[in-house]
């Protein structure tokens, strides 16, 4: 599955993903997201991050978490 279709799916499932430094941020309600896409979306990792916009543009509420620095 190459990355748009990824972010296809995502997107078809009410997730929102964009990027956290080299991670990836995904918001979706819980249980939204099926296994299967996560195991996709871990895959697609590096192929993704360059094309996702930075967590604070998507969402301007994110607080890191303390273990994010």
């Amino acid at each position: 599955m190459n990355p748009l279709q990824t972010l296809l799916l995502v997107w078809a499932a009410g997730g929102v993903l964009s990027r956290d430094g080299d991670c990836l941020h995904l918001e979706a309600r819980k249980g939204a997201i099926p296994l299967q896409l996560l195991d996709v979306l871990r895959d697609n990792k590096i192929d993704l991050l360059p094309i996702l916009p930075p967590v604070h543009e998507t969402c301007p509420e994110y607080v890191p978490r303390a273990s994010d620095g």
